[in-house]
């Protein structure tokens, strides 16, 4: 059983279309605009302003990392469109 008998995996992988998005991708895109609401609902808090460590560490992530993680995900995705 391959995939030139049935015409994909026997795992029931298949790859996604031009016009379908790629498996994962909207769970990582909702788990990282969970992250970054987290960070500045963490940032404009009375805790976050208590903390400096705390909010320092806020802000690198939310207002770094976790925007350049976006960027990188849509720009893998527009890159497979173009394949």
């Amino acid at each position: 059983m391959n995939t030139f008998d049935y015409g994909r995996h026997a795992s029931g992988f298949r790859r996604p279309g031009p016009d379908e998005l790629p498996h994962g991708f909207m769970p990582r895109l909702v788990l990282w605009l969970i992250v970054l609401a987290v960070c500045v609902i963490w940032l404009l808090s009375h805790d976050g302003c208590a903390h400096p460590l705390g909010n320092g560490l806020a802000a690198l992530v939310g207002l770094g990392f976790v925007p350049l993680r976006l960027v990188c995900l849509f720009t893998a995705d527009a890159l497979d469109d173009d394949e």
